[in-house]
């Protein structure tokens, strides 16, 4: 279908001036997206030649390694009202270089706030505003030159069926990132999207679904900036679907399914044959996943569950493994910590996960800062994050365990 629901036109021309100016500079762009470049926010990262984004499924098939695919999930909130909600009142917000919110531990864990109502234990300087067209085509900039095949785009519509680009801030930046991806793939680069329907702290109803993925379908059904090498359709995650009733799945599943590859998120708890019947896929939203046998054991078992059922065209199901660099949310109301021990953490994660042989990748996270699980260069780490993923997948594209 003809997109019709689009971000304004000032923020298209930026996106498309910044793109034009980049390529102006003597900047290349293919497989690695634009090089040679500084990041609107901080200096890219030197990086090796990372695989084709567009590389077909069939890393579970036994085959000969495939070019990884691994696609990250990002999150569209982060502008100066999130950072002073996050950092609160008493950080010094206009501060240049900023300082960081919060000491840690010896450990990399047990962080000790250093402002009054502070949650994070990282910022950037200048703050990572998605207020700005500009900060999307940094991170797609950015993103593409360490290998990834693109966004799992964490989004939700307002649940009414009149909506358009303007009629939340999560419509505005989506319309803004689709057409950051959009550009920078006119310009050479590769790079797509997934959806990540956030249904998962809030549970939406039925109806409510029903009218974020109509518009989704109508204002970008023929974006080129989506994914369609699942299926041959956009793929659309559904967050929390263990927390749905199949009462509610179900019906989702025969209304949208042949519009959008539908991938769950269950665990090998909540995996069953009626629960496989309304997905093409799974993946498990699992960000504080230790490094460990244990762990590695509990998404091999998912990966043969989700692989013994056939979808009804007789395809079969794939599974997309997790991977995070670390896991720190005990500011912000958490109870454990996962340090990133140097990019030791995200290392032994991949090894581990890549027993159950996924088809593809969701990294955890670009920018989920409460979280700790954010790759995107901020204070504290740098680039040491985006270059120990760098490493793994171009790693993975040389056939390396």
């Amino acid at each position: 279908m003809r997109r019709s629901r689009v971000a304004p036109a000032s923020a298209r021309a930026v996106i498309q001036m910044l793109i034009s100016a980049a390529a102006l500079a003597g900047c290349t762009m293919g497989a690695s997206g634009i090089t040679g470049s500084q990041s609107a926010t901080h200096a890219t990262t030197s990086t090796p030649s990372p695989p084709s984004a567009s590389a077909p499924p069939g890393a579970g098939s036994g085959s000969a390694p495939a070019k990884l695919r691994m696609f990250a999930f990002y999150y569209l909130w982060w502008d100066a009202a999130h950072w002073r909600a996050r950092l609160g009142p008493s950080y010094p917000l206009g501060r240049i270089p900023a300082p960081l919110p919060a000491s840690l531990g010896a450990d990399g864990c047990h962080p000790v706030s250093l402002y009054p109502g502070n949650q994070l234990t990282d910022v950037s300087s200048p703050l990572y505003d998605q207020s700005r067209p500009t900060q999307f085509v940094t991170d797609v900039r950015e993103a593409a030159t360490a290998g990834l095949a693109g966004f799992a785009v964490a989004w939700a519509g307002t649940g009414e069926a009149a909506q358009n680009s303007g009629s939340s801030l999560y419509n505005t930046r989506l319309a803004m990132l689709v057409d950051a991806v959009e550009a920078f793939d006119a310009a050479g680069g590769h790079f797509k999207l997934w959806i990540s329907y956030m249904s998962s702290s809030r549970i939406r109803t039925e109806q409510a679904m029903n009218n974020d993925f109509a518009y989704l379908e109508s204002a970008y059904g023929s974006s080129p900036a989506f994914d369609h090498s699942n299926g041959g359709l956009p793929t659309l995650i559904l967050m929390g679907s263990r927390k749905y009733p199949l009462s509610v799945l179900e019906p989702l599943s025969t209304a949208w399914r042949k519009h959008f590859y539908l991938v769950g998120d269950e665990n090998w708890r909540t995996w069953n044959a009626a629960r496989a019947a309304v997905f093409d896929a799974d993946q498990y939203y699992w960000s504080s996943e230790p490094p460990g046998a244990s762990s590695y054991a509990d998404i091999a078992a998912l990966a043969a569950m989700v692989r013994s059922e056939r979808n009804p065209d007789g395809s079969a199901k794939q599974f997309f493994s997790p991977l995070a660099p670390g896991y720190d949310k005990q500011l912000a109301g958490g109870a454990n910590c996962v340090p990133r021990a140097g990019g030791n953490t995200m290392r032994e994660l991949y090894a581990g996960n890549s027993t159950a042989h996924p088809d593809a990748w969701l990294l955890i996270s670009w920018n989920e800062i409460t979280e700790g699980t954010y790759v995107v260069p901020l204070e504290r780490y740098g680039t040491q994050s985006l270059d120990t993923l760098s490493s793994i997948i171009a790693g993975a594209s040389r056939g390396e365990a």
